[in-house]
């Protein structure tokens, strides 16, 4: 290849032969030529022995001992590789950009697995760009491959350990490895240096579950790692154990599809449990990341217990298997399906009251959230083409695609058309 010196030299030759021009090689040697050009990687010269070839890169400089109408008389090679280099890291800089710019329209489309590639091709030029090490660490947290998330971020923190993000995005790693301590620390130094409401609200739910669950037992088994208190006992715990695996492969086979991580389970006092989660005092069990039941005072589990369990189960295996792009109706509706709840004309009554509201497709704006009319529409969809083919619709938007067009290819209706042969289905006595 034709280094940029060379290339410099090629077009000083372009006008003409240059007369007693002196070559100025590497270790101070000097040839005095009648003329020279660059052929390739190699530089030619008349002698009297004939034509010479010599690397170009032995050439130091040129200098012209007759007046000249070139700008310049002598050329410094160094200087020219210094300003090639600079130009070639400017051109990789950009390079880049370009690629993360790429990686996050990829990031917000759902592709996570594109995302990824363009944002480890950005790395590769330009390691120092610690937006595209975030992006990087994203994707890959969203296709549950923490492993490699958690190089990328460590790799940034060693460069640059003020990068607020970098440690964000560790605390939130150490949290799904259920380090809630070290997540703690990482968080708070992230919001040290770049305060933030996403931060502080991270900082004081850790603060919450630390302070409720430091003394909590542990155990783990294939797929699950539980903490419970005192107040659980310990052959409940063990039964609610039993009971999660026996589930997990259950599920596993219904969404063909089973989460990469352990998932961490979390049995609290009732009490307890509202204060941790913040939730409504009607909430039974909650999944956001971790599954977080109120067990408190049960001796054994029964039947409830399990449906719960379940319920909170199935929201972690779709989220894995959508990277979270389900829809809070369908999500719930599923959930509701896999403890075996059913819609019965109650629920059919209290759907078509609402539908009577509006467009049936705006069923979730009049009115708080329903779970049984979000069950009565996801059982709509089970029973035209089946469970299974319903499932399909989750394998689509875990590629990223929106709910329409994951729809569109499983049922050849939008949304809104769905919700209209669920409206009518339901006022012609279906539930």
């Amino acid at each position: 290849m034709i280094r940029a010196a060379a290339l410099l030299l090629c077009l000083l030759a372009m006008s003409g032969p240059t007369p007693a021009d002196v070559l100025h090689l590497e270790g101070g040697r000097k040839i005095e030529v009648d003329d020279w050009w660059i052929e390739s990687d190699k530089l030619m010269y008349e002698s009297r022995a004939g034509v010479v070839g010599i690397p170009s890169s032995m050439l130091v400089m040129v200098e012209h001992r007759e007046a000249v109408d070139y700008r310049y008389a002598v050329v410094d090679v160094a200087q020219q590789r210094r300003r090639s280099a600079r130009a070639a890291d400017q051109d990789a800089r950009n390079k880049a950009v370009e690629a993360f710019e790429n990686g996050k329209t990829k990031l917000d489309a759902r592709d996570f697995e594109l995302a990824a590639s363009y944002f480890l091709e950005a790395l590769r030029l330009d390691p120092d760009l610690g937006a595209a090490r975030v992006g990087y660490a994203l994707s890959e947290m969203a296709r549950d491959r923490d492993s490699l998330a958690l190089s990328v971020i460590l790799d940034g923190l060693a460069r640059n350990d003020k990068n607020p993000q970098f440690h964000e995005v560790l605390g939130d790693l150490r949290n799904r490895e259920e380090r809630v301590e070290d997540a703690l620390e990482s968080w708070r130094r992230a919001h040290e240096l770049s305060p933030h409401d996403r931060l502080a609200e991270k900082i004081q739910k850790a603060e919450r579950e630390l302070s409720a669950g430091r003394d909590y037992a542990f155990s783990a088994s294939s797929h699950f790692n539980l903490r419970y208190d005192a107040e659980v006992d310990e052959n409940l715990a063990f039964a609610v154990m039993e009971h999660l695996e026996e589930a997990y492969w259950e599920l596993a086979r219904v969404f063909r599809h089973a989460p990469a991580q352990p998932i961490t389970v979390q049995l609290f006092p009732r009490e307890t449990f509202h204060d941790v989660t913040q939730a409504d005092e009607r909430v039974g069990g909650l999944y956001d990341g971790k599954i977080r039941v109120p067990l408190g005072g049960l001796r054994s589990i029964n039947a409830p217990a399990r449906a719960v369990l379940t319920h909170e189960l199935a929201h972690a295996f779709i989220h894995s298997k959508t990277r979270g792009n389900c829809p809070r109706w369908l999500h719930e509706g599923l959930a509701q399906m896999m403890e075996g709840r059913e819609a019965g004309e109650k629920t059919r009554l209290e759907a078509i009251d609402r539908l009577n509201q509006g467009k049936p497709a705006e069923w979730e704006q009049h009115g708080e959230f329903s779970y049984p009319i979000a069950l009565s529409l996801t059982n709509h969809l089970a029973e035209r083409r089946g469970l299974d083919v319903l499932i399909d619709v989750l394998d689509y938007l875990g590629e990223g695609k929106g709910m329409d067009d994951a729809l569109l290819r499983v049922f050849n209706e939008d949304y809104a058309a769905v919700c209209r042969r669920w409206d009518r289905s339901l006022r012609e006595g279906r539930r």
